[in-house]
């Protein structure tokens, strides 16, 4: 009895770190995968010799590469509930849509931000296509 009751107070003070780690970890994931999708964005430029569009969608909550008419997708981060966790106000896009060439420029600078309780990562995109996660604290 004494052994079950040593290994509930053990439990229950271990729960609160779990869930820390857990949050750390939805949105390490979240941002990875922003990162992923903006790099493929200017390989797949370069690749066709087409320009290609990133646009955020708030309603869906996702990220979409695209080609300039919209008619085809190559690639989208979904960034909403089912993966992530995340809700429709813990993402924000500094600007959209944006313009990838193939000379390897983009029309403009993109910041995504990530945010769930307290915990920050963005997302920065230079013109010239580098791509770094940022932790703010």
């Amino acid at each position: 009895m004494v052994v079950v009751t040593i290994m509930g107070v053990v439990g229950a003070m271990s729960a609160g770190r779990v869930h820390a780690l857990i949050v750390h970890q939805r949105i390490t994931r979240a941002a990875s995968a922003v990162q992923n999708n903006l790099e493929a964005a200017f390989a797949t430029s370069g690749r066709n010799r087409r320009p290609v569009r990133i646009t955020w969608n708030a309603s869906t909550a996702q990220l979409q590469v695209t080609d300039r008419a919209g008619t085809k997708t190559y690639s989208h981060t979904n960034l909403g509930r089912e993966p992530y966790g995340l809700g429709s106000s813990a993402v924000s896009v500094s600007s959209s849509p944006i313009e990838v060439f193939p000379s390897g420029l983009a029309s403009d600078n993109l910041v995504v931000t990530i945010t769930l309780e307290g915990l920050t990562r963005q997302v920065r995109m230079s013109r010239a296509g580098m791509i770094d996660i940022q932790i703010i604290q």
